[in-house]
């Protein structure tokens, strides 16, 4: 019969399932599926202790579909999954960081597969198996956090950082090279801000979302090329790390059964998210922001009508219990907390007109930056993007604007602002997100931020749209 998880692997610790995968292996070319990337990692898992004692490993399909969190019946999905390891054929390239130099070779992930009954037996080849054993680099897989991806994109994004964890920066990858690594056929997403959109800008958002690492691209061009590519690294901060002793068995050691209840049934968060909720807080944390919710005069009237939307931005803004809540409500005290409230408003309103006007600045200031060449190549494409708009603007308004003229328009000069975020790829990365910008106000101004935060959570004052 095969072995459990605790029989096999890598010796346990208190921070989860971690499996050492050799550098190469997680910087492979490669079109796996985000399912056979899972597998793939936890048959790993499940053999590396004895991977070179054994000529063949067994495990049985349901410890295997623990490992992956696979909670579906269809096992026919698990048996293609492993053909398609069996038949894959990949690229290694281990590039020494220290001489530069490469190492090639290609193999199939599995040298043998086959199933008995429950039991999946599978073994490596040799060369395989002294590749996988013997790592000179290492990256930590956790096999609770890989379970949460929900693409094949994000998770190779995920393996290809976390062997940086600790340094700061990734190393600079080579658009070519990068875009073998993420798996994607070089027939596909040729024209970057396709690349961009659907495929790096996808997985940077799942491993932020889903991960222990909180990653930032940034972009090497040569002339209008994007030629390279780089991640700044930061542990996830303020939250337990995804995946360490607040998952698996462990949440039901330190979270009661009716804090997940609360989650689920009286604040209406789905299964999933009232799971992402404990694994990433401390269970203080959430306890102190759900007495903040219910302490606030919204909830007591009842007007708050997306109680999950209300705890989900609660924990993420760390919303802090205001003043007017914490005293007897007296007729008097009911004015004096409107006219509190317009105060708090009328401080939101700038610093949401301070942040839009830095934005617009910064954009502006890129733009006219531009090299001369890559200005005008830049501008003839914004006019063919805006032509439209361009020509409706001039009906509309002939009376004050001209062709020489239009562009001074607050609203082409918006459209040229959203325009030079989309096409110019390091842009985005140089704009600090709202959050950033609060956190370097005044302590006042930020106070002011996160009381009315709290007391008008749903506000249109606190949503921006790019």
């Amino acid at each position: 019969m095969g072995l459990t998880v605790t029989d096999v692997g890598l010796e346990k610790k208190s921070n989860g399932h971690e499996l050492k995968k050799h550098a190469a292996s997680i910087h492979c070319s490669n079109t796996l599926s985000l399912l056979q990337r899972k597998i793939s990692n936890a048959l790993l898992y499940h053999a590396y202790k004895e991977l070179m004692l054994k000529e063949e490993h067994e495990i049985t399909i349901k410890d295997l579909c623990k490992l992956i969190a696979y909670s579906g019946n269809n096992h026919a999905a698990i048996k293609d999954a492993l053909k398609g390891l069996l038949s894959t054929v990949i690229e290694w390239n281990v590039v020494n960081d220290a001489t530069g130099i490469e190492d090639w070779t290609a193999s199939s992930i599995l040298a043998s597969v086959s199933l008995k009954g429950p039991i999946c037996l599978y073994a490596y080849s040799p060369r395989m198996k002294q590749l996988l054993h013997s790592p000179t680099m290492f990256g930590k897989i956790n096999l609770f956090i890989q379970s949460r991806f929900k693409s094949s994109y994000g998770l190779a994004l995920y393996e290809n950082c976390i062997r940086y964890r600790g340094l700061g920066f990734t190393k600079w990858f080579e658009m070519d090279v990068f875009r073998k690594l993420m798996g994607v056929p070089p027939d596909k997403y040729s024209i970057f801000r396709d690349f961009k959109r659907r495929v790096l800008d996808k997985s940077v958002e799942e491993v932020n979302t889903y991960s222990d690492l909180i990653v930032e691209p940034e972009m090497y061009r040569e002339g209008r090329i994007v030629s390279k590519v780089r991640f700044s690294l930061k542990e996830r901060a303020k939250k337990v790390r995804l995946g360490s002793k607040t998952d698996n068995e462990v949440i039901t050691e330190t979270v009661t059964v009716q804090l997940i209840n609360q989650l689920v049934h009286h604040f209406g968060l789905s299964a999933e998210q009232a799971e992402q909720v404990i694994a990433g807080y401390e269970q203080e944390f959430i306890l102190e922001k759900i007495t903040v919710i219910e302490s606030s005069r919204n909830y007591q009237q009842g007007k708050v009508h997306n109680l999950a939307a209300y705890l989900l931005s609660a924990l993420k803004n760390d919303y802090q219990a205001p003043k007017v809540n914490q005293r007897i409500i007296q007729p008097q005290a009911v004015a004096a907390d409107a006219l509190n409230i317009q105060k708090l408003q009328s401080i939101v309103k700038k610093i949401r007109k301070a942040y839009l006007s830095y934005r617009e600045q910064l954009i502006d200031q890129v733009i006219q930056n531009l090299p001369e060449m890559d200005y005008m190549h830049f501008m003839r494409d914004f006019r063919d993007y805006a032509a439209d708009s361009i020509r409706t603007l001039l009906r509309l308004q002939r009376n004050k604007y001209t062709q020489e003229t239009v562009m001074q328009s607050p609203q082409i000069k918006a459209l040229l602002r959203q325009f030079a975020l989309k096409i110019l790829p390091d842009l985005a990365g140089q704009i600090i997100s709202l959050e950033k910008f609060i956190e370097d106000l005044p302590q006042k101004s930020r106070a002011a931020w996160r009381e009315f935060a709290a007391v008008e959570p749903q506000h249109e004052l606190l949503k921006l749209n790019y």
